[in-house]
């Protein structure tokens, strides 16, 4: 171990670092190739999970940096090594040197500076799933590895591997993300199965969700305010109670599209109880969650979790939405319009199938949230008509 002994507030963190990894880090380096993950993402998710730990222990992660990122990122975006870029950005991810390295990639690639950014939310929110004691775990599972690192060090590189591998340099919005050549998964003409990501948790309460709204009526079963015969020229003797606004809203945040938390915030201002699901699958992968409640009941996330580049899953994703609907809901489906297998390639039948879903249960396809507000919230609304589903610019006809 080789760290500074001057004093002051950065060699004091450092040594903190590095005492974190003795406590937490596996004694073994061939612990780094124990999953079939590229070790410098398992290096890079293990340098984050020791920075998280520091920071939970009130260490000021501000002064873990040299000087010298800035310099590197620019380096890095001017010579194109993207994978690079991503695993530096994920190592210093929750750290005053990230800033640094974006302000570098950003004078080069700004596309390159936001994916780092949006890989930085993506691991602190995966983190603040976790308590610390499970974070740090040392004791060895069945593998003889700490679980703190099995578990959470895995998921992070799991997370940092996507980046890298599917997403196109960064740049949102750019089309279709792809994998790299001759590593995209064969078709299956089928749909993956939906896998619900129960980390995806709860903790923020949508004012005016479900919140009983209670108005006089001239019509009702019990009399409640007998009272109104004088006061009320209407003699509105009973009362109707109304539920807030809801809905189902299906999310696709496959590598096309996004959701940000702020996107979740105005939608749930629209309809505050509104039932949120988003969903994108990992190209071939197989037990990976593929889906998440965003919102229910009146409750949120408060960190939108990233999506898995691909699509995959539409069609489970919508009846899973759908049994989730009460009477009278509006269906609406923030999409792009393109369906794919579990390997992430155009297919017409699928296409077709979600076609019939969306003729038969009036589901209104939008492709972005903008579009999506004017209709949240209104109950019996006159939904439904099929946009172009399947490859852009080539529609799909469905019998309802």
């Amino acid at each position: 171990m080789r760290v500074p002994f001057d004093g002051g507030e950065h060699g004091r963190l450092v040594r903190a670092h590095e005492l974190m990894h003795a406590r937490v880090s596996p004694l073994s380096p061939g612990a780094f190739d124990v999953w079939p993950l590229p070790a410098r993402s398992v290096e890079c998710a293990e340098e984050f999970r020791v920075n998280h730990l520091l920071g939970r222990l009130g260490f000021d992660l501000a002064e873990l940096r040299d000087g010298s990122e800035r310099l590197t990122g620019i380096r890095l975006a001017e010579a194109g090594e993207w994978d690079e870029t991503i695993w530096f950005a994920a190592a210093v991810s929750g750290t005053r040197a990230l800033r640094d390295v974006v302000t570098g990639v950003r004078r080069v690639r700004p596309a390159w500076a936001d994916a780092c950014r949006a890989l930085e939310r993506a691991l602190l929110a995966r983190a603040r799933l976790a308590s610390t004691a499970s974070i740090a775990a040392t004791s060895l599972d069945d593998e003889a590895l700490p679980r703190g690192y099995a578990e959470h060090t895995r998921a992070f590189a799991e997370l940092i591997s996507s980046h890298v591998e599917h997403v196109e340099h960064g740049e949102r919005g750019a089309g279709r993300s792809r994998t790299r050549r001759g590593q995209r998964p064969a078709a299956t003409g089928a749909f993956a199965p939906l896998v619900l990501d129960a980390t995806v948790t709860l903790d923020k309460r949508v004012c005016g969700a479900i919140a009983p709204r209670r108005s006089p009526s001239a019509t009702g079963r019990r009399v409640v305010r007998p009272d109104r015969l004088v006061t009320d020229p209407s003699r509105r003797l009973f009362q109707r109670a109304s539920r807030g606004t809801g809905g189902v809203v299906i999310v696709d945040q496959s590598g096309s599209m996004a959701l940000s938390d702020v996107d979740l915030e105005r939608l749930l201002a629209a309809a505050p109880g509104a039932f949120v699901l988003g969903y994108s699958h990992a190209p071939g992968s197989t037990g990976v969650p593929n889906a998440w409640v965003l919102a229910e009941q009146g409750r949120a996330a408060s960190v939108v979790r990233a999506g898995n580049v691909g699509n995959g899953v539409d069609g489970p994703a919508l009846r899973f939405a759908l049994s989730r609907r009460r009477k009278g809901d509006g269906v609406v489906w923030i999409c792009d319009g393109q369906v794919t297998d579990s390997g992430d390639h155009a297919d017409e039948a699928l296409a077709a199938e979600c076609a019939r879903l969306v003729v038969r249960h009036g589901i209104r396809m939008v492709p972005s949230v903008e579009d999506a507000l004017g209709i949240l919230g209104a109950r019996r609304a006159p939904l439904g008509g099929v946009r172009l589903l399947g490859r852009v610019g080539a529609p799909v006809t469905a019998p309802p």
